[in-house]
C-alpha cells in the first residue's frame, strides 16, 4: 500500500516528500527535490531488435551531438541510522549507495524493502551493523524516482548530477532527518553502472565525498566483448514485458527490462552453488529497468585528476561483465587478483590517489553482484576492514 501510494504521488508531480516510516527498523523512506543540470549526449535512433549485435552496436557506437539538460527531480532514498552505541572516534561516516543498471535501492539491502538484522546478503544490514548510517537512492529513472526520457534524459552525466545535488543538500542541512553533516564525512559505494556514477562525482566534484568503494567494476581488457553475452538476457521495452508493473505511461519506449532469467543469471552471477537459487529467484522477479540513456554513456570511465582520498575496489573474481564476455556460457570470466589484477588497473583512474589509500579485493567464488553470493560477507568485512585502516 505505502508503495503504491509514494508511486501515485511522484507520477503526480506533488513535491518533496519527508520522513515516510519504512518497515525496517530505524529507517526513513526520503525523497530529495533536486535541480539537476549536465552535458548529456542527443542520441537517435535506438535499436528495434536489442538482441541483434550489429543494432546494438550501432547504436552505442554512433556519432552524438553535446545535450545540455536540466530539470527538476524526485530521488527517492531510503535513509538508515545505526543501532549500536558510538563509543569511540565520535559518529561514522555516512555511506551513499548507489545501485547500478536494473536494480534499485533494494539492491543494498539483499532484496528486502528495508535493512534486515541477519540478512548475509545485505550490504547495508553489515555497515549498520558497523555503525555506519546509510543512504541509499534509487538512481533517476529507476524505482521510485522520476523517470523522465530514458533516451536523452537519464545519461550518466545528469544523474551523476543529482546524486551531487543530494550530497549538497545533505551537507546544507536541508533533508530532514539527515543531520547538518558539517565536517562529517560520506562516503560513495557503488555498484556496477552506480560505481561509474561515484568516480565521475569524483571527477567532476572531488569535495563532495571522503572515500570510495567500487563494487562490481574493474577495467576491462581490450579483448573482452561483454555486449556479446548480455544480449542473452533479451531486453525488451518494460510496459511490452509488462504494462501492469510498468506502465507504459511511465515505462516510455526507451525503458528496457531483462526477460531470460537464465541469460541475466549467466550475466551477474558465478557457478551455481555459489548463491542461492530463491535469492536470485527474488532478484529477477524484483529487477528493475536499465534505460537507454545509461547504455550509451556507460563509457569512456572518468579519470579523477585531483582526487585523492581513499578507494577501494571490490568486485566478484568470476565478473562477466568486466571480466570477461558478458555471460559465462561464452567462458568463465577472472579478474585476477592482486597488484596485476583487472581490479587494481583501476587505480589509472585515480592518479592522485595514494598507494597506500587504495587498495582492491577480489572475492572468491562471485560474479558480476558479488553481494548475492555465499561469500558476500567476506567481501563485506574486507571493505569496512579497509575503512577502519584508513580512518574512516
Amino acid at each position: 500500500m505505502k508503495f503504491a501510494i509514494l508511486l501515485n504521488a511522484l507520477l503526480a508531480g506533488i513535491p518533496s516528500i519527508h520522513g515516510l516510516s519504512s518497515p525496517g527498523h530505524n529507517c526513513q523512506d526520503l525523497i530529495f527535490r533536486v535541480t539537476a543540470s549536465a552535458q548529456n549526449v542527443l542520441a537517435k535512433d535506438p535499436p528495434v531488435d536489442f538482441t541483434n549485435l550489429t543494432e546494438v552496436i550501432a547504436f552505442l557506437t554512433q556519432e552524438t551531438k553535446p545535450n545540455p539538460v536540466r530539470g527538476i527531480y524526485n530521488i527517492s532514498a531510503q535513509y538508515c541510522k545505526p543501532t549500536i552505541p558510538i563509543i569511540v572516534g565520535g559518529p561514522k561516516p555516512i555511506q551513499l549507495l548507489i545501485p547500478g543498471n536494473s536494480y534499485n535501492h533494494t539492491y543494498f539491502n539483499g532484496f528486502d524493502s528495508s535493512p534486515v538484522p541477519g540478512n548475509t546478503n545485505s550490504w547495508a544490514s553489515y555497515a549498520l551493523a558497523q555503525g555506519y548510517p546509510t543512504l541509499s537512492i534509487d538512481r533517476l529513472g529507476s524505482g521510485l524516482s522520476s523517470h523522465p526520457d530514458p533516451l536523452n534524459i537519464v545519461q550518466a552525466p545528469l544523474v551523476a548530477d543529482t546524486v551531487h545535488q543530494i550530497i549538497q543538500q545533505i551537507r546544507a542541512g536541508k533533508q530532514i532527518p539527515l543531520p547538518v553533516l558539517g565536517e562529517r564525512k560520506i562516503i560513495l559505494v557503488g555498484h556496477s553502472f552506480g560505481s561509474l556514477i561515484a568516480a565521475k562525482i569524483s571527477a567532476e566534484h572531488p569535495e563532495d565525498v571522503d572515500g570510495i568503494i567500487h563494487t562490481g567494476f574493474a577495467i576491462r581488457k581490450p579483448d573482452q566483448q561483454p555486449l556479446l553475452g548480455q544480449l542473452a538476457s533479451v531486453y525488451l521495452q518494460a510496459s511490452t514485458y509488462s504494462p501492469k508493473r510498468f506502465p507504459p505511461n511511465v515505462f516510455v519506449p526507451g525503458y528496457l527490462v531483462a526477460t531470460s532469467k537464465e541469460g541475466r543469471r549467466n550475466t551477474f552471477y558465478s557457478a551455481p552453488e555459489d548463491f542461492s537459487a530463491t535469492l536470485y529467484d527474488k532478484d529477477f522477479w524484483l529487477k528493475d529497468t536499465l534505460s537507454l540513456g545509461e547504455a550509451i554513456t556507460g563509457q569512456p570511465l572518468p579519470t579523477s585528476l585531483t582526487y585523492d582520498k581513499p578507494t577501494f575496489v571490490l568486485t566478484g573474481r568470476q565478473d562477466a561483465v568486466f571480466c570477461g564476455n558478458g555471460s559465462r556460457e561464452l567462458g568463465i570470466p577472472d579478474c585476477g587478483s592482486g597488484p596485476n589484477s583487472q581490479l587494481a588497473a583501476v587505480k589509472v583512474l585515480y592518479p592522485a590517489v595514494p598507494n597506500r589509500k587504495f587498495d582492491t579485493y577480489s572475492q572468491e567464488k562471485a560474479g558480476h553482484c558479488n553481494q548475492m553470493h555465499y561469500s558476500a560477507q567476506d567481501g563485506f568485512q574486507r571493505a569496512h576492514k579497509f575503512l577502519a585502516v584508513q580512518g574512516l
